[in-house]
This record gives structure tokens, C-alpha cells and sequence, in this order.
């Protein structure tokens, strides 16, 4: 122990509070919480320690205290602080996602079902998380089948035509038609009760009620009105069949398993809504993980993504300040949140299953990462690279006719697309239409801009592009002094046709060589380059038509009086076009965030 660090030890109160550990640069290490933090941080600098835990306790060389009042306020002050300082000795949970939810905005007259990724404070019911947003749509699809319900996103119902005309939707039968009067609000909330009860896992009565309403018409000679009700059971029963009932049906509650081998970990959260097992989320975390640590990770960070958190959280282990997450948790549902470790019953085999889940997730990590390493391995050979390629930056060029110029840079890393780092870089110098000039100007800024400190160097930096494209990279790295890791670039090659359906091959090209590596066209390493290049060009595109319809609704909000750059924001976060807006009822605009009915009506004069 370093003698200074033993001083410091000597004044460290024992209150409850949050630890900093920092390097000889004065940069954060670690941040940890503590009942007693005299007690707490002695711990570290006591005992054998191997591996990584031994690098770390060998780095610090300063140790900061900040004492609490109370566990809760340690609890939200340590999370502050990993979230502004980033520690790269804190457990790291990979998923930023927001899942996708089910909300029936029960508010409105005729009420409608969608999918969303934010909770709003609003009088809607929420519905989920799930953790496959396809498998979401595909059910949400099914849904509208068993209760159709309208589609238009105004408060007040009617399509894109005039008011009173019912739209496409009801001609084929997916909208009961309460614009054009088809439907009282009455029979209508009825549907909607519907399903709300289904949602909240009363499927099989909701299927007993349609079915004695199919046969009542069915014997007064209403065919038409049983056969849409047997549609809908049949499109209910498909929905049931999906679902795995693991719970009482009035159980809502979340699961968590742990899995750990070879320094690789997995935390696994099942999603049980109404006893049914609705989806689930993985947690990869790498460099031998605590599960301790991983466990209160999560804790803090999942349910401040707009995740739904239901009454009862399963663990399989005993975590600190159990009271203090309870009471976070509790204030962000607005209703008692309780975690438990249970030792028996039907608990203790939702955790087992919890633990499969994580057993078979972490398999399936580890068989990625072996393959990934090979791959990494095979393809640091074929480019002449002395180590292994275990990260690829790739970037690519988009441009509408030369005009409004951006640069993607997408990272792939031991296996995964990394879409946390991707990157979008606006084009500042150079002439329309020169992509040499705009690649050259992405690298400059990757590798000697603001980006440069912020990520770490890749194994490979890969070009969407060939000789030429390198050479000009190249070039103006060598003029700017700009130090690059190697390079490689992907073009389709001019000789080699394909042999069955036309088109050219994609050739490989290394800077200062004229012709491209010899590569198997069905080979790991060359598919694992056509991947990441053509994923740099599916976020160059998405991104760059993203841009233009921003600065398409930016542009006409300008002059607007009483729009600024908040309203603006808002308004953007709400609607995604110009066509949204003009089709968004008054009510609908003035509710945004920052607007009322007097900003709301200048918008729609302005724009109708």
C-alpha cells in the first residue's frame, strides 16, 4: 500500500457514504457506496488479491470520501456519479436499451393500443416490458385482429381525409369506424375493456364472453356479426398459445438469474406480467465480474430507462442496501416495491428458471466469443497483422446528389455491434460530391479530434471503399502527423464477375498495394468484413434520411412566433414529420411538452 493512501485511511469516517478511487492522473477509477466507509475501504488494501482485482487496488493512488445522511442519498449519489464519470472498474451492464410497452391510452373518448419505449406521466395504462421488439409488433399485430380498435393518433379519431369519412382500416374490417359514427363510445369501451382484461391475463375469460356473444348471434341468425366473432377468438387463442404461464395470474414481478465462467458473466431479468412469462432481458458483462456488484448495477440503472417496475423483484442473492433500493424503486412506481430472495415455493423456481435462462445465455455468449476469436485471429493472419483483430471501426459516406454530406463510423468488438459508439459526423470542409475529401476529413476527426480521447483504437480501421479511397486516407494522415492503427479497404472489384446472377465480388485492398488480398469469398474473416461494411452503410443511410427530415420539420418551425429551440425539441420528439403535425389535433399539439392552445394554433395556421 502506498504510504500516502495509509494516511488518508486514517481519516476516513465510518457514516454512510460513497468512495472515489483515482489513478496518479487523477482520473476515477471506481466509485462504490458504503454503510461504513472506514470499514468498507480498508477492505480493499487488506488481503491477497490475483488478476484484475490485484491491477486494480495497484492503480489507485488517491481515495476521496463523501459522507451521506442516509443510505438512499448515498445509493442516488454513488449512481450520479458512475453516470458522469463512467469508472472503468464498475460493473459495466451491457444494454441501453428501452423496452418496448403496450399502452391503451384509456384517457381518450375512443381509445387506441400502441407500442411505445417511454413511460409517460400521463393517464394511460402501460402494459410490459417486453424484450423482443419484434416479437412485440408481431403480437401487437395479432391484438389489433382481436380487438380492432382505430389506428389515427389524434385524440379525437379520423384518418388522413376529411372528418366523418372512414378510413381504409375500417373497409378491410380492422377499425369499428367511430369517426364516421359506425360505433357508439358505449359498445367501443367495450372492446377496449377487453382488452385491458386480456392484457392483465384474464385471456381465457375474455374468450368464454366472445364465445357465448358468437353463439347468441349465431342463433338469432346474425352470421355475419358470429363469424367476426369467431375471428376475433381465434386471433385471441393465437395470442394465448404464445405464452408461457409460470405464475398466479395476478403475479407481476421481475426474476433475476446470474451465470458466471472464465471471467464472462450474464444477468439474465424475466419479465412476468399477470403469471405470464412476457420476455426477458440478457446483461453481458465482461473482466470477471462481482455479483454483488452486478446485481446492485442493475438495480440502479435498469429502472430508470422507462422500464415498468412491478411490486415484487426476485433476486438470488442478498444484496446491500436492500431498504434503499426498495425505496428508490418505490418512488419511481409510485406504489410499494418490494425485493426478495426466496428459499422456497414457487419463488424459488422462478429462480431456478431465472437461472437456466442465464446458464444457457451465458453458453451462447461464450460460443460467440470462441468463434469471434477465431475469426479475430484468422483475419489479423490474412492481412499480414501481427495480433489478432478483435475491434473494426468501418467507415462509410452518405450524401443526397453531393449535398448535405455525412460520415457513419460503426464499431463491430469481440463479436457484437457495438451501436453505443456508433458515430455520425457532419461534413464540414471539402467540395460537393468529393467522398475522398469527406473520408479523409471522418479519420482526421476520429483520430485527432474530440473522438480521439473518448474511444479506444481499433484492431482495424476499415474503408468503405478501395486503392484510391486508402491512398487519400493515408495521405492526409501522413500530412496532419495523424498516428492510424492499420487499414484495410472493401470495394465490389472490377474483374471478377460473379458466376451465377451477375454483379461483381467484393475485393479486400491494403494501403500501398496494388492488388486486393486473396481471400475465400466464403470465408469467417471476408463475410465478417462484407457485415460491417454493409452496416456502416445501413446507419450512413437511416441516419442521413433521419437528418433531413429533422432539419426538413426544423426549418419550418422557423418564424413561427413563439418557437424556439425547446419547443422545437419537444415537438420533434413527438412527432417524427411535417405530416404527423399537420394531421395532430389541437389538442394533441398543445399537450406537448412546453406548448399550450395559443402556441398549438400558430403551429397549425403556419403549417396547414
Amino acid at each position: 500500500m502506498k504510504p500516502w493512501i495509509l494516511d488518508q485511511l486514517k481519516h476516513i469516517s465510518s457514516s454512510p457514504g460513497v468512495y472515489i478511487f483515482r489513478d496518479s492522473e487523477g482520473g476515477v477509477l471506481y466509485v462504490g457506496k458504503a454503510r461504513d466507509l472506514k470499514k468498507r475501504v480498508r477492505q480493499y488494501f487488506t488481503g491477497r488479491r490475483q488478476g484484475r482485482a490485484r491491477l486494480f487496488v495497484s492503480l489507485i493512488d488517491s481515495v476521496e470520501t463523501i459522507v451521506a445522511k442516509t443510505e438512499k442519498e448515498a445509493l442516488l449519489l454513488e449512481n450520479t456519479l458512475i453516470k458522469r464519470h463512467r469508472p472503468p472498474y464498475n460493473v459495466n451492464l451491457k444494454d441501453d436499451k428501452g423496452y418496448p410497452l403496450f399502452r391503451v391510452t384509456v384517457e381518450e373518448e375512443f381509445p387506441r393500443l400502441e407500442i411505445t419505449r417511454k413511460m409517460e406521466h400521463d393517464k394511460s395504462l402501460y402494459f410490459g416490458p417486453f424484450s423482443d421488439a419484434g416479437a412485440a409488433r408481431r403480437t401487437l399485430a395479432w391484438l389489433e385482429r382481436a380487438f380492432p380498435l382505430r389506428h389515427c393518433r389524434k385524440p379525437k379519431p379520423g384518418g388522413r381525409g376529411k372528418p366523418g369519412r372512414p378510413c381504409m382500416d375500417y373497409q378491410i374490417g380492422r377499425c369499428p369506424g367511430p369517426c364516421s359514427g359506425e360505433v357508439s363510445p358505449e359498445f367501443y369501451r367495450k372492446t377496449v375493456n377487453e382488452l385491458i382484461a386480456f392484457l392483465r391475463g384474464g385471456g381465457r375469460k375474455v374468450i368464454r364472453e366472445l364465445t357465448g356473444r358468437m353463439g347468441s348471434a349465431s342463433r338469432e341468425l346474425r352470421f355475419e356479426e358470429a363469424a367476426a366473432l369467431r375471428d376475433r377468438i381465434r386471433a385471441v387463442e393465437a395470442v394465448l398459445e404464445k405464452q408461457d404461464v409460470v405464475a398466479d395470474r395476478e403475479d407481476d414481478l421481475d426474476v433475476v438469474g446470474f451465470s458466471m465462467s472464465e471471467g464472462t458473466g450474464v444477468l439474465v431479468c424475466l419479465f412476468v406480467r399477470s403469471g405470464m412469462l412476457v420476455g426477458r432481458s440478457d446483461m453481458i458483462l465482461r473482466d470477471d465480474p462481482d455479483p454483488f456488484q452486478a446485481l446492485d448495477a442493475f438495480l440502479l440503472t435498469h429502472y430508470r430507462k422507462g422500464v415498468n417496475v412491478p411490486p415484487r423483484i426476485l433476486v438470488p442473492m442478498g444484496i446491500d442496501f436492500e431498504k434503499a433500493h426498495e425505496e428508490v424503486l418505490s418512488g419511481l412506481a409510485g406504489r410499494s416495491v418490494r425485493i426478495q430472495k426466496p428459499v422456497r415455493g414457487r419463488g424459488l423456481r422462478l429462480l431456478s428458471l431465472a437461472r437456466d435462462n442465464a446458464d444457457q445465455a451465458l453458453r451462447e455468449t461464450m460460443g460467440r466469443d470462441r468463434e469471434a476469436w477465431a475469426v479475430s485471429g484468422e483475419l489479423g493472419k490474412l492481412l499480414g497483422l501481427e495480433t489478432p483483430v478483435h475491434r473494426v471501426e468501418c467507415v462509410d459516406i452518405s450524401h443526397t446528389s453531393g449535398r448535405e454530406t455525412y460520415g457513419s463510423l460503426v464499431v463491430w468488438e469481440r463479436g457484437r455491434l457495438r451501436k453505443e459508439e456508433y458515430r455520425l459526423f457532419s461534413i464540414r470542409e471539402g467540395k460537393e460530391g468529393d467522398d475522398y475529401a469527406a473520408l479523409a476529413e471522418v479519420v482526421e476527426r476520429r483520430f485527432a479530434g474530440s473522438t480521439a480521447g473518448q474511444m479506444p483504437l481499433p484492431d482495424l480501421l476499415l474503408i468503405d471503399g478501395g486503392k484510391g479511397q486508402l491512398g487519400r486516407v493515408a495521405e492526409t494522415a501522413r500530412r496532419r502527423q495523424i498516428p492510424l492503427p492499420p487499414m484495410a479497404g472493401i470495394a465490389k472489384g472490377r474483374g471478377a464477375k460473379r458466376k451465377e446472377g451477375g454483379g461483381n465480388y467484393d475485393e479486400i485492398y491494403l494501403p500501398g498495394r496494388s492488388n486486393p488480398v486473396a481471400m475465400a469469398r466464403h470465408s469467417g474473416p471476408f463475410h465478417l468484413l462484407q457485415m460491417i461494411r454493409d452496416e456502416a452503410h445501413r446507419f450512413a443511410l437511416s441516419s442521413h434520411r433521419n437528418r433531413r427530415g429533422q432539419e426538413d420539420l426544423m426549418s419550418s418551425l422557423d418564424g413561427i412566433p413563439g418557437i424556439g429551440p425547446l419547443r422545437r425539441k419537444a415537438l420533434l420528439e413527438r412527432f417524427r414529420s411535417l405530416q404527423e403535425i399537420r394531421a395532430a389535433g389541437l389538442e394533441e399539439i398543445a399537450s406537448v411538452t412546453g406548448f399550450n392552445r395559443a402556441v398549438a394554433k400558430k403551429v397549425k395556421e403556419v403549417l396547414s
